[in-house]
């Protein structure tokens, strides 16, 4: 049902959703059937319970999502300086860009805020094992596309599969200070990125590989130059 509405709200295309039992009723349901749920953010959900919208309008999003005509769900981060992001067991703070490989790309960027009150603003492009984007940051506005297999959002937690118990991205937010990288199965061209169970971190590139494990990296332009 999550992949049948893009793994947001059919109506707005938020990625924090509610399930909205349509046909039938969640009252009088005696089951639950996948194509009689519909996902919708809270803000839809509470205009479709108080009649503000109608039962057709639900349905007729169901049919046509717009997560599906987007490509995407979306929200965003609450994140505020000093900014830390946990990468497994490992914690980086005032660093400007996780990965930077020698022909200047960068992946996970980390820029301060335009003024002294205004929000850290955090961009990056997570891709699943085989390359294909699974979930991109621009300046804290973060998506999840509707490809994949499932993508789960629950609280402060998003987790992307490619096959059921194929996590290749797990994401927690801990606003407002923080974002932690809890599992990572990732390929970019030739640029490998593995954030295991365990916390340990692998980057593999060109048959090389370096590896963080419980590590603190503090001040620098970047974590790994590869």
């Amino acid at each position: 049902m999550r992949r049948e509405c893009g793994y947001g709200c059919v109506i707005c295309g938020l990625a924090f959703v509610q399930y909205e039992h349509f046909d039938p009723p969640f009252k009088e349901a005696q089951k639950h059937r996948p194509e009689g749920i519909a996902l919708l953010c809270g803000a839809c959900h509470d205009k479709k319970t108080y009649g503000i919208w109608s039962p057709e309008k639900v349905v007729a999003a169901r049919k046509n999502p717009i997560t599906f005509r987007n490509g995407f769900a979306r929200d965003a981060f609450d994140l505020t300086a000093p900014f830390c992001l946990w990468l497994g067991s490992s914690t980086v703070e005032n660093i400007s860009t996780i990965v930077k490989t020698w022909e200047g790309e960068r992946w996970f960027s980390i820029e301060p805020p335009e003024a002294p009150e205004g929000p850290v603003r955090v961009s990056a492009t997570f891709f699943d094992q085989v390359g294909k984007p699974s979930l991109t940051i621009d300046v804290n506005e973060w998506k999840v596309f509707s490809h994949h297999w499932d993508t789960e959002v629950e609280g402060p937690k998003i987790t992307v599969r490619n096959a059921p118990g194929e996590i290749v991205l797990e994401l927690v937010a801990t606003p407002p200070h923080g974002l932690k990288l809890t599992h990572l199965k990732m390929l970019r061209a030739d640029l490998g990125i593995l954030i295991e169970p365990t916390g340990r971190v692998i980057i593999k590139r060109a048959g090389g590989e370096t590896i963080l494990d419980g590590c603190s990296v503090d001040d620098s332009d970047a974590v790994f130059i590869v």
